[in-house]
């Protein structure tokens, strides 16, 4: 069985010690209320802008979520924008796919449709389904059918419901 104060102390020590990824760690625990400390994502937040300060970019991509749902954190689009693409511009394909989702509201389509690609291209399943539906309605690029359905394909074969049921539609 785990030993919740042992994972505990050892965590807080590499919290103190600045390791980014501990410190994402600590912010996640509150956020879900993991190792018996009380959920709370107003902690959670002040915890991941600590890590996304020293570069951790799953931190970033957290703080983003939150921001962007007002989430323990202030309802900020624009800062949830600017934590995804310091994300993705890192290579996070998470964040490449947020940015895309957050750009696509905006209808700023093409570059929404360049950030799904590079999600699609590492093979994240939200981004492959979203970059099906810019091939599929024409947001961001010409409707290409046939992309459409090799993104939806690649989706659903991982089990995607939105995915298989666009495919039963082209």
């Amino acid at each position: 069985p785990e030993n919740t104060a042992e994972n505990l102390a050892r965590l807080r020590r590499h919290v103190e010690n600045e390791v980014p990824e501990a410190i994402t760690h600590l912010g996640n625990a509150y956020r879900v209320g993991r190792f018996s400390l009380v959920k709370s994502d107003k902690k959670a937040g002040k915890i991941y802008r600590r890590a996304v300060e020293l570069g951790d970019v799953d931190a970033m991509v957290f703080l983003g979520e939150m921001h962007e749902l007002g989430s323990g954190v202030k309802l900020d689009k624009k800062k949830a924008a600017w934590l995804f693409r310091m994300a993705a511009d890192r290579g996070d394909a998470d964040a490449q796919n947020n940015l895309g989702l957050l750009l696509s509201s905006e209808e700023k389509h093409e570059e929404a449709f360049r950030y799904y690609a590079l999600a699609a291209n590492q093979g994240l399943t939200a981004g492959e389904t979203n970059l099906g539906m810019c091939y599929g309605h024409g947001e961001g690029t010409e409707v290409d059918f046939g992309k459409a359905r090799y993104w939806f394909e690649r989706a659903a074969a991982k089990g995607e419901e939105q995915a298989i049921a666009n495919l039963a539609l082209l």
